[in-house]
Order: C-alpha cells, then sequence, then structure tokens
C-alpha cells in the first residue's frame, strides 16, 4: 500500500484529534482505564493540535492511496530528556512526541516510513539524534522502536487517568539510522 505524507497545517487539526484519539483507544486498550480511553474529547484534542502546531510542534500527516487520513507523527526539539542527560552536552537534541496509525494500516510499512521522514525534517533543522517515550507495557510499540534501533535509554513514572505507570524511553543518536 503507498502512503503520501505531508506537513500538516492547522486545517488538519481534526483529522490528526481523530487519528490520535483512535490511536490511543487501538494502541492502549487494556493498558490505560477504558474510562480514561472512552473520555477522550474530540473537539478539546482539535484544540490542542490547533495550540500544538501554532507553538512549533511539527506533523507529518499520512493519507493512504484513496486520501483517507492513515496516521501521523509529530516532532519537535527535545521536551522531556531521558533521566541523566546533561543539558550541556545533550545526547538527543529532537523528540518525536507522538506517532499513531490506525490499526487498519498496522503492519505495511507506515510506521518507518513516518519515522524516517520525521528524522529527515528534523536533519534539516539541525537535528541529527532523537529520542522517545513509549509506555513500557506497550510490548508492540516496544519492539518497533527495538527494530528501528532504538536504545532504551531511561524510563519515568507517568499518570494516566487514575493509573500510575511507566513509559520507557528510546533514543537514536544517529537519526539517519532509522
Amino acid at each position: 500500500m503507498a502512503f503520501t505524507l505531508r506537513p500538516a497545517t492547522a486545517a488538519d487539526a481534526a483529522a490528526l484529534a481523530h487519528l490520535h484519539i483512535e490511536g490511543w483507544r487501538a494502541s492502549y486498550g487494556g493498558l490505560v482505564e477504558q474510562s480514561f480511553l472512552e473520555a477522550l474529547d474530540g473537539k478539546q484534542r482539535t484544540q490542542d493540535w490547533v495550540k500544538w502546531l501554532a507553538e512549533g510542534t511539527e506533523a507529518l500527516i499520512a493519507h493512504d492511496d484513496l486520501g483517507q487520513a492513515a496516521g501521523f507523527i509529530s516532532f519537535n526539539r527535545l521536551m522531556t530528556p531521558p533521566p541523566g542527560m546533561s543539558p550541556v552536552r545533550p545526547l538527543y537534541t529532537a523528540e518525536v512526541l507522538a506517532l499513531y496509525i490506525l490499526p487498519d494500516y498496522w503492519r505495511k510499512g507506515l510506521g518507518q516510513q513516518l519515522m524516517q521522514a520525521a528524522a529527515a525534517r528534523l536533519k534539516e533543522r539541525k537535528h541529527k539524534s532523537l529520542c522517545l517515550w513509549v509506555l513500557e507495557k506497550n510490548t508492540r510499540g516496544n519492539a518497533f522502536y527495538k527494530a528501528l534501533g532504538g536504545q532504551r535509554c531511561g524510563k519515568k513514572d507517568v499518570t494516566i487517568g487514575n493509573q500510575k505507570l511507566v513509559d520507557v524511553c528510546y533514543g537514536w543518536r544517529d537519526s539517519t539510522a532509522i
């Protein structure tokens, strides 16, 4: 299946919100409280996307060969450094903030295409390294990032809804290796 990627704009906020919410529901069902997933609000998430894009977060949105939105990736400068990283000589300068794909498009190469495109865009902005955070219990996500050469480089406690969970960080010192 062929996918077309393009930079997202504020006009894509509703599509990004839909992909984000459905991505959460598909990826975190059984990991995160169902009531939390059901309460995700499309109107609020659309407003969030308008704000995030205006603040400089970049997103690439993917469409299938029929023009249907299939997934997205968002990224920016490093926002959440791994524990113990020096602010003077950081190992990572950029961060993938979100990568979500609708389940119908899983295992079709879109995740790798999005990661490679984000790495290329970040390189244009002088970022040669990147990291990202993923729930430790998200075995599919962890396996995907390991397969792309990500090195586990930290962890932190997070609260989602009423749950205490663990996020793990994967990093690429040379993002061209993705």
